[in-house]
């Protein structure tokens, strides 16, 4: 998206002179269009840069220019030595003109760290939202009751949320993160059956706002926790009725109510949701050694799922979407070893070089880098 695209009640106003001999609003294009981690830079200059570099404002033009730039990746990597010591990195894919690597890492070291709660052993990223990172932790002998973590990578800002009152014991459990636009609010939606009856998913609701927890209806059918996708207002899961029927669901973070989605004409076996370039995507299990992947072109139209083949040598259960990387090229996490691109036009694959891997890549999602604070907007609750 161009600046000329923001609304004039969108563009951010410095309350002091930023720059002698330029004006103000060239200063204002500029930074916009600078990557988040200068501009946090940029925040020590002085007192006027800072006040309008974390400006909710600024910080909103900035996502919306940024939004669909390319991802970055996060994810835990265990050291062989000792077996339990685990990180979280973040991969950067490169420019053309730093031969040699296509990808680089880097170990983050946040303010507090999440792994080395005892409610964090089994710890998972779950997915993010506008450069914001959900991680759920929990303890296997009580179930889903312990810690939900939101982060930043970017800013390295790091929030502790509350666990959800209204889930007893259930062992399937799993979070998914999205943004309610109409109320400028980020909302965590947990979903959690109960392992000996699985009639029905219980849905749970958390305003990051209010820091309050609500439960929405049951619903009579099964969600995917473990595959799901942000789109469009709402939080998309695979679904499956009694009768084995599968189906795509979405639920609307604003009104809260959950609608059907189009799904591709014929029988098939969904393997999971991607977002691949902010498209919403299925995976499909076609062969042991071939998936095919299914894109809806234009979202809410079923005639626009168009579907491309991927073979898989490693058996497809060990090769994973991750993102979409230029126009045509589809990363996959093969074993939880490497990375590799196939390219979905020309159907050819290659491994992906990286600097300094190591170790397995669990749970490796993508994110987008953001100025966006989740002590911002948990400020109100969190004091208290």
């Amino acid at each position: 998206m161009s600046l000329k695209k923001l609304h004039q009640s969108q563009m951010p106003v410095a309350k002091a002179a930023l720059a002698p001999n330029i004006p103000q609003e060239l200063t204002v294009d500029i930074l916009l269009r600078l990557p988040a981690k200068s501009i946090g830079k940029f925040r020590c200059v002085s007192k006027p840069w800072r006040s309008l570099l974390s400006d909710p404002l600024f910080i909103t033009a900035h996502l919306t220019l940024h939004r669909h730039y390319t991802q970055k990746l996060i994810f835990f990597s265990t050291s062989p030595v000792p077996p339990s010591s685990r990180s979280i990195y973040t991969l950067t894919f490169t420019t053309a003109d730093k031969p040699g690597s296509e990808a680089v890492l880097q170990k983050l070291n946040l303010s507090e760290n999440i792994l080395e709660n005892p409610s964090s052993k089994y710890a998972s990223i779950v997915g993010s939202c506008n450069g914001l990172v959900l991680v759920l932790g929990f303890r296997m002998q009580i179930g889903f009751r312990d810690t939900m973590y939101l982060i930043n990578p970017t800013t390295m800002e790091v929030v502790k949320l509350p666990a959800s009152p209204l889930v007893r014991e259930a062992v399937l459990i799993g979070g998914a993160l999205g943004y309610d636009s109409s109320n400028d609010d980020y909302k965590i939606v947990t979903v959690s059956c109960d392992e000996p009856t699985r009639n029905e998913t219980s849905v749970d609701v958390f305003s990051l706002r209010s820091g309050s927890w609500k439960r929405i209806n049951s619903l009579p059918y099964h969600l995917d926790f473990r595959s799901w996708v942000f789109l469009n207002g709402a939080i998309h899961w695979l679904a499956c009725s009694d009768s084995g029927d599968h189906s795509v669901i979405a639920f609307d973070l604003t009104c809260e109510k959950f609608n059907p989605v189009p799904i591709p004409r014929g029988e098939f076996d969904p393997l999971k949701l991607v977002d691949l370039g902010g498209c919403l995507a299925m995976l499909v299990k076609q062969t042991f050694h071939q998936m095919d992947i299914w894109v809806m072109q234009e979202y809410g139209i079923g005639q626009s799922w168009t579907k491309f083949s991927v073979a898989t040598p490693n058996y497809f259960y060990f090769n994973d979407v991750v993102c979409l990387l230029g126009d045509d090229n589809v990363v996959l996490n093969v074993k939880e070893q490497k990375l590799v691109v196939h390219n979905l036009t020309e159907n050819t694959r290659r491994d992906m070089v990286v600097t300094g891997i190591g170790g397995h890549l669990r749970y490796l999602i993508g994110f987008s880098e953001s100025l966006v604070s989740p002590i911002y907007y948990c400020q109100n609750w969190r004091a208290t």
